[in-house]
């Protein structure tokens, strides 16, 4: 394990979080500042699919990250390149093909969504699908170009140049919501913003990389063959994301009103700060096993046992500090125009534990593209939790009943992940108990840091 790469890559990692935590803090109080509650909820339910819907085409880079990450550390550079202009072909073929599907469905979309409690126009909601859709295939082609970068073992610079783009997204919500009350002036701005960065990322991963842009750019059926499984199991997660956090985003819209939308809205972002650290955890995780080869298995043990203790610790804090001080943070951050729920907010936060404790695991597992069955057991799960919610809400019941659905959700990455991992790595679930519990996890993270700050 390279000590400069690890370090660089936490870094980039801490700035990406740094941008991630400004981006969803400084939204809301922006679009609350410029418009009323009814037309925030309406943006909301607008960028909820173009979010996710962006993402799930970016299966193919995930797994051709992997494959082609293994093949170059073997040695086999042709077999790199080929991979990595297979899941680039059929990455923006994909998303292509999702963004049309998207503006297909834009109707349906329109009608779910309070345009009369928010004063939107109809037509003014079509245009913003139209930008949107551009912004689904300029995020593909953004993620796509990790592959180079991973290949080259410079991945910490991918991960910036798409921190970047976020840090660019803030300005961008500024600017158009201040300016302009218009939903599809925002959309055409954060859709050109993400374009021009895509275009910059793949001019940057050309010259990181370039022998994974010269010679033939050709790939054949086999080579796409091989990534078709586990690059399913990658375009599953986000959409399963939508469907355990936009899609009860969406269910509040629809069931109880654009106000209550917000307000939910307003303590799920408070609470997701803690998937921030999740995601720091996992991408760590996840980049740097391609790069362990010196007892990869006794390394990927100690890695899962520590950061599964640190988690542990870090959600217990994060949620007892967070129901302490919600009742004054929320209306804080939303300018006083919706109320902090402590029900809610410990429900959310029991989901958002679970997912701090998959992530290790599944990192191990998605790190070798053997993820797929615990994605497929993930999705059935999250699939039964937002339809039975569905029904609750239906039928009535308040909505902090239709999301406790959310932890049992949870709950079906978290056991089976962790169930597979140990099975990949020869340990027992009272083995690797002890393992958490030991103070050797003490002296790894002592290990780490010492491994930090030793000289370039």
């Amino acid at each position: 394990m390279s000590a400069r790469r690890l370090r660089r890559g936490l870094g980039a990692n801490a700035l990406s979080i740094a941008i991630r935590i400004a981006l969803q803090f400084a939204t809301l109080p922006l679009l609350f500042a410029a418009w009323p509650a009814g037309q925030v909820g309406v943006w909301l339910m607008l960028f909820t699919l173009p979010a996710y819907v962006g993402i799930v085409g970016t299966g193919f880079a995930g797994a051709g990250g992997s494959e082609s990450l293994a093949a170059a550390q073997a040695g086999d550079l042709p077999r790199a390149r080929r991979l990595f202009v297979g899941a680039w072909a059929v990455t923006s073929a994909g998303t292509i093909a999702l963004a049309l599907a998207f503006l297909a469905g834009g109707e349906a979309l329109a009608r779910l969504m309070p345009l009369a409690e928010a004063d939107v126009a109809t037509a003014e909601i079509g245009t913003a699908l139209g930008w949107l859709a551009l912004y689904i295939v300029a995020s593909s082609q953004l993620a796509v170009a990790d592959i180079p970068f991973r290949v080259a073992g410079r991945y910490p610079d991918h991960i910036l140049l798409t921190s970047l783009a976020g840090l660019a997204e803030i300005a961008i919500i500024a600017l158009c919501a201040l300016l302009s009350g218009d939903l599809a002036v925002l959309a055409m701005g954060l859709a050109l913003g993400r374009t021009g960065m895509a275009a910059l990322t793949i001019v940057c991963a050309r010259r990181a990389a370039p022998d994974m842009f010269a010679g033939s750019r050709r790939t054949d059926r086999r080579t796409i063959g091989a990534l078709w499984r586990p690059s399913l199991a990658f375009m599953a997660m986000p959409v399963i994301f939508g469907l355990n956090l936009q899609g009860y985003l969406l269910l509040a819209g629809a069931r109880f009103g654009a106000v209550a939308l917000a307000a939910f809205a307003a303590t799920r972002t408070l609470t997701r700060m803690l998937d921030l650290l999740t995601n720091l955890a996992y991408g760590l995780h996840y980049y740097e096993s391609g790069y362990l080869s010196d007892d990869r298995t006794g390394v990927q043990r100690r890695i899962l046992a520590t950061t599964t203790a640190a988690l542990l610790v870090v959600a217990l804090t994060f949620a007892a500090a967070l129901l302490a001080t919600g009742h004054w943070l929320q209306p804080l951050y939303t300018g006083g125009q919706t109320r902090f729920d402590p029900a809610l907010a410990a429900v959310l936060l029991a989901a958002a534990g679970l997912r701090a404790l998959a992530a290790a695991p599944l990192a191990v597992l998605a790190a070798e593209n053997r993820h797929g069955p615990t994605v497929a057991i993930y999705l059935a799960g999250s699939l039964a939790g937002l339809a039975g919610a569905s029904m609750l809400a239906a039928a009535g019941a308040p909505l902090v009943a239709c999301v406790g659905f959310l932890v049992l959700a949870e709950a079906a990455q978290t056991i089976p992940a962790l169930g597979a991992a140990l099975r990949r790595l020869g340990m027992t679930p009272g083995a690797f108990a002890r393992a958490v519990i030991s103070r050797d996890r003490l002296g790894d993270l002592a290990a780490m840091i010492r491994m930090l700050r030793r000289p370039a």
